[in-house]
C-alpha cells in the first residue's frame, strides 16, 4: 500500500511539475500575445500565427491593447489592409487588424459587440464587404444571437498557458524568429503572408493565381442566390454593425473589396454581374438609411474593372517574377491596400489616392453601373486572362480523372 502511495504521490507531483513548466514556457513565450509580458529578440518578439482559434486571439489582443481604430473582414482584409499604413496612423495611435480569415458579416459584428461591450470603442471603422458571402447566404435568424463577452475568452487564457497545442505554437514562435517564410502575426493583428514569398520563390506566381482560380470558379458555380438579399443572416449582421456604430459614435467606412479580374470574369460567365450590382445597390441603400438615422457611414465601391485589378499573371514555371498588386488571384496585396486607404482617409477635397475606386451615393440605379461592359472589354483586350478563366471552367467541367 505504501509503494503505492508513493508512486501515486511522485506521479502527481510530476504531473504538476510537468504542467509548470510547460505553462511557465507557455508564458514567457505567450505566443499568442495576450499579455503584457516582456518581449526577447529571437525568442519571441515575432509571433507564429495560429492555426486554430484566431478569432478569439484576436479578439482578445484588441481587448487588451484598446485600438482606436479597427479593420475588420474576412482573409482579403487580414492580408491587404495594413494598420501601420501612415495615413491611418496619423488619425489612430493604437490601430488593430481583428479581420479574421473566413469570417462572415455574424463573426465580423459579435467580435465589434464584444469589444464595445468591455468599454473599448474605436473612433474609426473600416470594414470590408465579401459579396461572394452572400452567393450562399443563410437566412436572418428570427432572434439575435446572444452577444459575445469577454467571459467567453476565460478557456482561451487557459489553455494558452498549459495545453500541449500552445505549446506547438510556442514552439513555432521560436522557430519563426530566424525563418523569413514563416506564417506570421504582428502585434497590430496584421497579417504579412511571409509564407507566400516562400511558396512563390518554390512554386512562382503563376501556380498560385492559377489554383486559387479553381476555388474561386468552384465557389461561384455553387451560388444560391437568394431572393431577398436585405432577409439574409449577412445584411441582418452588417446592420446590427451600423447601429452599433450609430450608438456608440464610431465613424465607419465600408468598402467593397478590389476582386482581381479572374473573380469579375468568372462572375459575368457564370451569369452574375446583374446580383452583383444589385448587391452594391443594396449596400448603399442600407448605408444611406443608416446615415439618415445618424449613423457616420460611407460605402466605397473598389470592385471595378481599372488598371490593378487586371494585374497580368506570371506564366508558369515563372520563378522570378513578382507581382505588385495581388498575391493571386483572391488577395490583393498591401501595396493595393495602401491606395485604398489613402483614398477612404483623405480629407475632404484631396486629390484621389487611387485610379479606381469611388465613394457610392444615395439613389443610385442599375444604369449608373457599367461593370458588366467593362469586364466585356477588359476581357476582349486581355485574352491571357480570358484564357486563365476559361481554363478554370474546363477544368473543373472534366469528368475526374480526365485529361
Amino acid at each position: 500500500m505504501r509503494a503505492r502511495q508513493h508512486f501515486a504521490r511522485i506521479w502527481i507531483l510530476t504531473l504538476i511539475a510537468a504542467l509548470g513548466t510547460v505553462a511557465l514556457f507557455n508564458r514567457l513565450v505567450d505566443p499568442y500575445a495576450l499579455r503584457d509580458g516582456p518581449l526577447f529578440e529571437g525568442i519571441n518578439t515575432i509571433k507564429a500565427r495560429p492555426d486554430r482559434a484566431l478569432s478569439d486571439i484576436k479578439l482578445a489582443q484588441a481587448l487588451r491593447i484598446s485600438p482606436d481604430a479597427l479593420i475588420l473582414g474576412n482573409s482579403r482584409a487580414d492580408i491587404g489592409l495594413d494598420p501601420a499604413f501612415p495615413g491611418l496612423r496619423a488619425l489612430a495611435r493604437r490601430p488593430y487588424n481583428m479581420a479574421i480569415p473566413g469570417a462572415g458579416m455574424p463573426t465580423i459584428t459579435a467580435n465589434l459587440e464584444a469589444l464595445l461591450a468591455a468599454d473599448r470603442r474605436p473612433r474609426l471603422v473600416i470594414v470590408g464587404l465579401e459579396f461572394l458571402d452572400y452567393l450562399n447566404a443563410a437566412p436572418a435568424p428570427r432572434r439575435p444571437p446572444a452577444p459575445r463577452t469577454a467571459r467567453d475568452l476565460d478557456a482561451l487564457h487557459l489553455q494558452s498557458l498549459f495545453t500541449m497545442a500552445a505549446l506547438g505554437d510556442s514552439v513555432s514562435t521560436l522557430r519563426a524568429q530566424h525563418d523569413p517564410h514563416a506564417a506570421t502575426i504582428r502585434s497590430d493583428g496584421f497579417n504579412p503572408l511571409n509564407d507566400y514569398t516562400g511558396i512563390a520563390a518554390r512554386e512562382g506566381y503563376g501556380a498560385l493565381f492559377r489554383q486559387r482560380a479553381l476555388e474561386n470558379v468552384r465557389r461561384i458555380r455553387a451560388h444560391d442566390w437568394p431572393a431577398d438579399i436585405r432577409a439574409t443572416n449577412e445584411h441582418a449582421a452588417l446592420a446590427r454593425l451600423l447601429e452599433l456604430a450609430r450608438e456608440h459614435g464610431m465613424r465607419v467606412e465600408l468598402m467593397t473589396y478590389p476582386y482581381h479580374a479572374h473573380i469579375l470574369g468568372a462572375l459575368r460567365r457564370e451569369g452574375l454581374i446583374d446580383e452583383f450590382v444589385a448587391w452594391k445597390l443594396a449596400m448603399a441603400d442600407t448605408v444611406a438609411r443608416a446615415a439618415q438615422q445618424g449613423a457616420n457611414v460611407r460605402l466605397w465601391d473598389f470592385s471595378l474593372v481599372g488598371e490593378q485589378m487586371a494585374e497580368a499573371v506570371p506564366d508558369a514555371g515563372d520563378r522570378r517574377s513578382v507581382t505588385r498588386w495581388y498575391w493571386e488571384g483572391g488577395h490583393f496585396k498591401s501595396a493595393l491596400g495602401d491606395l485604398m486607404l489613402a483614398r477612404v482617409l483623405a480629407p475632404a477635397g484631396a486629390a484621389p489616392g487611387i485610379g479606381y475606386g469611388r465613394l457610392m451615393q444615395p439613389g443610385e440605379s442599375p444604369a449608373d453601373h457599367t461593370l458588366a461592359a467593362d469586364i466585356d472589354t477588359l476581357l476582349r483586350d486581355r485574352p491571357d486572362i480570358a484564357h486563365d478563366i476559361d481554363a478554370a471552367f474546363e477544368a473543373l467541367e472534366r469528368p475526374a480523372g480526365g485529361r
